[in-house]
C-alpha cells in the first residue's frame, strides 16, 4: 500500500485478494480505446485511499465485445438493496437506497450534499450467530474549496472507529481531489457495531461516466484475515463487485449445482451498481457469468472469486 504526502494509512488490508484473473486483466482482445481508458482511467478507478486520493490499485475490466483493460481499481460490492440510514459509528446520512428495478431513489438524488452521505445496506447475513452487514456509504464529489472539510468529515466518522487513522492534510487533498469522482467508504457492522477495517475509494459521479465504461466491472474479496495478517473486518469470506449500469444480470453457480443471481444494488445516484456474495460452507464457485441488457452474455475476465 502506498500513502501520500499526509501519511495517513489506507486500509487495503480489508481486502484480501483480488477478484480478476491476472492475465486477463493484462490482455487486451479486440478492439479497445486504450487513449480514452488511459485518459479517463482516473475517473473509474474504485480506489483505495486514506482520506481521499488513490495510490494502491487493482484491476478494472472492459467487459463489452470481449475486451478486457489493464486498468486498476480496488473493489467494491454490493448484495440486497434497502432504504435505510445511517450504520452504527455513522453519522448524519440520507434516507436514500435503491428502487424496486435498481434505479437510483429520490428525493432528487439525495439534492447531492457532500457531507450528507447516502448509506446503504448492500449485503448481510448470519454467521457464528451474529447479523454482518456490509455498508456503502457515497459521499457526493465536494467542490475543490470544501473537499478538505468533507475529507476531515470523512476521517471523523472513520477514526471514530479506528483512532490509529492519520487526519488527512489540506496539502494532500488538494493534490488529489477529482472534480467527477463521488468518495464511497464501504464499511461492515457486526451486530450493529461498526467494525475496523474499511475500505474508501471513489466511482464517476452521476453525468461522467464514459461510454465504454457501462460495460466495465471491479471487486475483490473481502475477508476475516488478509494477507498480512490484518484481522479482517467480519469473519465470513466476500465476493464484493461493482458494474457499469449496462450490466444487468449476474449469475453465480456453486459446485453442488445451484445457482444464484446476486441482485444488483445501486447506492444513491451512482451509475455503479454492486452485488455481494457470501461463501457457503462445503462449495466453490464454478462459474461467474454477466448478461448485458439485451440478454447476451459478455466475456467475465476468468472471473475466478471464492473457486
Amino acid at each position: 500500500m502506498t500513502t501520500g504526502d499526509s501519511g495517513a494509512r489506507g486500509n487495503g488490508e480489508m481486502w484480501v485478494e483480488l477478484g480478476l484473473a491476472g492475465a486477463a486483466a493484462e490482455v487486451r482482445i479486440g478492439s479497445v480505446p486504450v487513449a480514452g481508458i488511459e485518459a479517463g482511467g482516473r475517473r473509474i478507478r474504485r480506489r483505495r485511499r486514506t482520506a481521499v486520493g488513490a495510490l494502491a490499485l487493482a484491476s478494472v475490466v472492459v467487459l463489452g465485445g470481449g475486451t478486457a483493460a489493464g486498468l486498476h481499481a480496488g473493489p467494491a460490492g454490493t448484495g440486497t438493496a434497502r432504504a435505510i440510514g445511517p450504520a452504527g459509528g455513522g453519522a448524519g446520512g440520507s434516507l436514500v437506497g435503491a428502487g424496486d428495478d435498481g434505479t437510483p431513489a429520490s428525493p432528487s438524488a439525495a439534492a447531492r450534499d457532500p457531507f450528507a452521505p447516502v448509506r446503504v445496506v448492500i449485503g448481510q447475513g448470519v454467521v457464528d450467530g451474529k447479523e454482518w452487514k456490509l455498508w456503502e456509504a457515497l459521499w457526493p464529489v465536494a467542490p475543490q474549496e470544501r473537499a478538505y472539510e468533507q475529507a476531515v468529515a470523512v476521517w471523523q466518522e472513520r477514526s471514530a472507529v479506528d483512532p490509529s487513522l492519520d487526519k488527512p492534510t489540506e496539502a494532500y487533498v488538494q493534490q488529489y481531489w477529482q472534480p467527477n469522482e463521488d468518495v464511497v467508504d464501504t464499511y461492515a457492522t457486526l451486530d450493529g457495531v461498526r467494525q475496523k477495517y474499511d475500505e474508501q475509494g471513489g466511482y464517476p459521479a452521476p453525468g461522467h461516466l464514459e461510454p465504454w465504461m457501462a460495460t466495465t466491472f471491479n471487486g475483490g474479496l473481502m475477508g476475516p484475515r488478509a494477507k498480512d495478517d490484518h484481522p479482517g473486518p467480519l469473519p465470513v469470506t466476500l465476493a464484493v463487485m461493482a458494474f457499469g449500469p449496462d450490466i444487468a444480470k449476474v449469475v453465480v453457480t456453486w459446485s453442488d449445482g445451484s445457482v444464484v443471481e446476486p441482485q444488483l444494488v445501486t447506492v444513491g445516484d451512482s451509475p455503479y451498481r454492486r452485488i455481494v456474495v457470501p461463501e457457503q460452507a462445503g462449495k466453490r464457485v464454478v462459474s461467474w457469468q454477466f448478461f448485458d441488457k439485451s440478454g447476451a452474455e459478455v466475456p467475465n475476465a476468468g472471473e475466478e472469486m471464492l473457486k
